[in-house]
């Protein structure tokens, strides 16, 4: 296999991922419905195989996959101003355009909220609250743009399709996370944080150095629908 091959392989990874451990959680409950509540499940799973095939890959070309992840002295003060910019913007690019996208489908905020945050068991959700959030800061953004991009520069001369693809990729692995039968939702999901990860993707295609920064914003916004999960759950 090409490395151009592996390297699309892995682009849509997660997006399979996702579903794979869906399936599984379907079969366990034996509902396709009940598996739909666990998504934070099936991402926290989909993370941790991730970060194992990350540092596998890394390992190849003899870097350590959390190397990728020290801070840069050279460049802190300016990645620390980059940083608290998108640290202001974060949440209003990921939060604003689902909004509006969801009163345009179905002529309200609250229908994907419903499908989203269901009662979980408050033990599993308090495991979540730490698990959920550290893998996918340690396996999201280290996959697109820390591993993918940087090797698209070797094969694409257009810098737009170096930047396109893993952002594309980036937003579209959401329509199976979780994959609900309606395709409204698949939609929705799919383009959903498209302006967020096309952000990103600029940023780090532009200064990779803000990786760690990055990673740990990350870390702290999915913080929050734990939060919110915790706060339903009994």
């Amino acid at each position: 296999m090409t490395v151009m091959k592996k390297l699309f392989l892995l682009l849509f990874s997660r997006l399979f991922l996702f579903l794979l451990f869906q399936i599984l959680l379907a079969l366990f409950f034996t509902s396709w419905k009940v598996s739909v509540k666990y998504w934070a499940l099936s991402a926290s799973l989909t993370n941790i195989a991730g970060i194992v095939l990350l540092a596998i890959l890394f390992h190849k070309e003899n870097i350590s996959f959390f190397s990728i992840f020290r801070f840069q002295k050279a460049n802190w003060k300016g990645d620390l101003l980059w940083f608290l910019i998108l640290l202001l913007i974060s949440v209003p690019i990921a939060i604003i355009p689902s909004l509006a996208l969801s009163t345009l489908l179905w002529g309200n905020t609250e229908y994907y909220h419903q499908v989203l945050f269901q009662p979980l068991n408050r033990p599993l959700v308090y495991c979540l609250l730490f698990v959920y959030p550290i893998t996918t800061g340690l396996a999201e953004l280290a996959t697109y743009f820390g591993y993918i991009m940087p090797r698209f520069k070797g094969y694409f001369k257009s810098q737009w399709i170096v930047i396109a693809l893993p952002v594309l990729a980036f937003s579209l692995q959401h329509c199976t996370l979780p994959l609900v039968f309606e395709t409204k939702f698949i939609f929705f999901r799919g383009v959903m944080y498209l302006l967020f990860a096309f952000i990103y993707g600029i940023a780090l295609y532009k200064r990779p150095s803000l990786l760690p920064w990055l990673a740990f914003l990350q870390l702290l916004i999915y913080i929050l629908p734990m939060s919110k999960l915790l706060a339903i759950s009994q």
